[in-house]
């Protein structure tokens, strides 16, 4: 068990390092490093220890995968709509994390090599992601372990380069308030909500493996949202391509940049093919996963970045208040209301999250929607009948 437990860890210490944390990252700086940082430890420690943790362990204790855990409150309906929203956002990641990737080889290559060609390098990415879908399980973590191993090396050395790079620099990006930086952070760790479970279901030890899997996200991507921050304020420049570009380590960098987008969206595409599988129950997992990657860069290809923040903060809407219902139903209430309940509370939450956004509460939008759906769960279960938690078999 100890060496599935070192596994998962590893695991999502790999999904978090990835360039889309260290750009979102790069989004802090306005806040300056000292409340940058409060935010990042702020927005993590909402994201994992009130989201990812009972999620994971959720789907640890059912055996079942993240959208399936759905069911206990939402019923054999709701898991068929939340695995279809879930796989079109894993989708939409795949060709996000395509589209990072490229952009950042494409600056270093052009920098170093003289060479650009967005479809040659959003094409290597997929392959290689392709490829992690097609090892065998046991050979899967043994290389993803050694690979993960060799990129937090990787990143400590980019890190390195970073901070002795120079000296603070005002930011004079766009303003941004502490409660929309604090989103920020959870909402990218909420991105992680839809498919923790995926990996923790097998377990026999349902806490322990759910805490090693979201430390190891948590290490990770703190670490790298922090990356961010500091090459902003340490150098000047938003864009931290041009900086690695820049400097000696631009191999190193590219190696990084490939693989640890590799890592992270391996994990997309396999948990947007096994909710392809939960609507169809037919063809093999990985086969459907090469076809989501396949999409995914065919997407990629003619994406735009404009609308990546707004991206995150749908993901929030769609499922933040999926899983506050189903965690103030399982852990608080042991019951559920009815289903139709079930729903209308979680259309008000999709509805209100961007309402909420408006408020700029310093705890950040979801944690705000998380009391006021809890509340309102409770509430409503004082006034209505309640019924025990669904099963499989229900």
């Amino acid at each position: 068990m100890k060496t599935q437990l070192h596994g998962l860890f590893l695991l999502w210490l790999g999904a978090a390092i990835s360039i889309a944390e260290i750009v979102t990252g790069t989004l802090m700086a306005p806040l300056g490093w000292q409340r940058g940082l409060a935010a990042i430890l702020v927005g993590h420690l909402i994201g994992c220890g009130l989201f990812l943790l009972p999620a994971a362990y959720l789907s640890a204790q059912q055996h079942q995968s993240a959208i399936g855990v759905t069911q206990t409150v939402f019923g054999p309906w709701g898991v068929r709509l939340f695995s279809l929203l879930n796989a079109l956002q894993l989708l939409g990641w795949t060709a996000v994390m395509i589209v990072n990737a490229q952009l950042a080889m494409n600056g270093i290559s052009q920098h170093l090599l003289g060479f650009h060609s967005a479809v040659l390098m959003a094409s290597i990415v997929a392959a290689l992601i392709i490829v992690w879908l097609l090892l065998d399980h046991d050979w899967l973590f043994r290389v993803n372990n050694l690979v993960v191993i060799l990129l937090a090396v990787g990143m400590l050395v980019m890190m390195g380069a970073i901070l002795a790079t120079g000296h603070v620099h005002p930011s004079h990006g766009a303003a941004l308030s502490f409660g929309s930086a604090v989103e920020l952070n959870v909402t990218m760790a909420l991105s992680w909500l839809p498919l923790i479970g995926d990996y923790t279901r097998k377990t026999t030890q349902p806490w322990r493996a759910s805490l090693v899997s979201v430390s190891g996200y948590f290490l990770g991507s703190v670490a790298m949202f922090a990356i961010g921050l500091f090459t902003v304020i340490l150098t000047g420049q938003a864009d931290f391509t041009a900086v690695l570009a820049q400097s000696k380590i631009g191999i190193l960098a590219l190696l990084v940049i490939v693989f640890s987008t590799v890592t992270t969206t391996f994990m997309d595409a396999f948990s947007a093919a096994t909710n392809l599988n939960n609507l169809v129950h037919r063809g093999h997992v990985n086969l459907w996963g090469v076809g989501v990657t396949v999409v995914g860069l065919a997407i990629a290809l003619g994406v735009s970045m404009t609308f990546y923040q707004n991206f995150l903060y749908a993901i929030g809407a769609v499922f933040s208040p999926l899983f506050a219902i189903l965690a103030v139903s399982v852990f608080g209430l042991k019951q559920r209301l009815a289903v139709g309940w079930n729903f209308a509370w979680w259309l008000i939450g999709v509805i209100g999250y961007s309402w909420l956004q408006k408020l700029d509460f310093f705890g950040g939008t979801t944690l705000l929607l998380l009391l006021g759906l809890s509340l309102g769960v409770y509430l409503t279960s004082r006034v209505t009948r309640r019924y025990p938690l669904m099963t499989k078999q229900d």
